[in-house]
């Protein structure tokens, strides 16, 4: 089943647009019968809107007018699909339910250690922790006004309809040159954004990204130099403001240079830091232990690119930014764990064929929704 994820199509799980963009006033009784509606024939009621809508919104007094199209849409496109998927022979039986079960006993199994797993050395021993995972599975279940009969079998038609997908799209391909192109983009992102790569990226190629712990000696500018240059940065005026950032670091170089010498001279850099530093954030208890920082942590740039550079033990130069000059020490260095090309091949090739499926499907959704007969009575919501 991996290799379906992805697949626009997965219509099972609206995605609603939240915009505001008017109200509906709803009479639940009155209205779940009326046809709002038609896909060859086949009529959709404003019952089952109200349906998606009370799953994702709850019951509100009035309904958001987008919110009800966007699920109109979503119900035409998979009443739509079911059609095509029937007609190519592809319906619930008895095999499909089945699988469905499967998967949901599977869902189940998977969830359950991972309860034990997140209770690590305080797991019970008497606790069945594939019951509870079953038990807050259906809680979830019934909280979104669904049966458990009910969601098996929307988990019944929907593997009926990937299996129909799966036969129209089964001569798409992933050439080696596809793969490798992606690898050396997600190494590079990955790379240079651990922190957004921990939440977008599919395959994880920089496995263990790089990190500095570091203590720094500031030598601070004037409050006043530094809220200037910052109101030329605001402006736009950037060479104005690298302009007045190199004349008043001169004021200050020749003591940086002068602790700069004691930090080289292999003087205790924590003494150094007490006598000279001017950060802040040197102070708390939260960073007595330094900095901690990957590759986009929200810092000065000239500030992470320096740290960088350096090894553990190691000792910068001076480093300008517009807050002064830096004396940076690490700590402790980690570089970067990257995954061979090989070790992920499959992965990758997994992830590219599900996008070249939604592409595709995408493509046919849209074909079958221009050639097919279907009648809207929006002005019904």
């Amino acid at each position: 089943m991996n290799n379906r994820k992805g697949i626009k199509f997965l219509i099972l799980i609206l995605v609603l647009a939240a915009i505001m963009s008017g109200c509906v006033q709803v009479n639940e009784e009155k209205d779940r019968s009326l046809v709002i509606a038609e896909v060859n024939g086949e009529q959709i009621k404003k019952g089952e809107i109200l349906d998606q809508y009370h799953r994702g919104y709850g019951e509100p007094e009035e309904y958001d007018e987008e919110i009800m199209l966007n699920i109109l849409n979503s119900l035409i496109e998979n009443k739509l699909v079911k059609q095509k998927a029937a007609s190519a022979g592809h319906i619930v039986d008895e095999d499909v339910r089945k699988r469905a079960q499967e998967d949901y006993d599977q869902t189940i199994r998977t969830y359950g250690e991972t309860l034990r797993q997140q209770a690590g050395e305080d797991a019970d021993p008497d606790t069945d922790y594939e019951q509870k995972a079953r038990e807050e599975l259906k809680k979830i279940i019934t909280e979104s006004g669904q049966t458990e009969e009910g969601y098996l079998n929307l988990l019944a038609e929907n593997i009926a309809i990937l299996d129909f997908l799966d036969e129209l799209l089964t001569d798409l391909k992933v050439e080696d040159n596809e793969i490798e192109e992606y690898y050396q983009e997600e190494l590079e992102f990955q790379r240079d954004y651990p922190s957004m790569a921990a939440y977008y990226s599919s395959v994880k190629i920089v496995t263990e990204p790089a990190s500095r712990l570091v203590k720094h000696i500031l030598i601070k500018l004037a409050d006043e130099d530094t809220q200037g240059i910052d109101a030329l940065r605001k402006e736009g005026k950037e060479e104005d403001a690298d302009a007045l950032r190199e004349e008043k670091l001169k004021t200050i170089e020749s003591n940086a240079k002068k602790v700069l010498d004691r930090a080289n001279a292999e003087e205790d850099f924590e003494a150094l830091i007490d006598l000279f530093g001017e950060d802040p954030g040197m102070e708390l208890e939260e960073y007595k232990d330094g900095y901690s920082m990957l590759r986009d942590e929200s810092m000065m740039p000239e500030f992470l690119e320096a740290s960088f550079q350096l090894q553990e033990g190691e000792i910068s130069d001076l480093v300008p930014t517009d807050y002064g000059y830096h004396i940076i020490k690490v700590y402790k260095a980690t570089e970067d764990i990257i995954a061979p090309l090989e070790d992920v091949k499959e992965e990758i090739r997994s992830v590219l064929l599900n996008q070249k499926k939604s592409r595709k499907t995408g493509e046919l959704i849209d074909q079958w929704l221009e050639e097919a007969d279907i009648k809207r009575y929006e002005k019904r919501l």
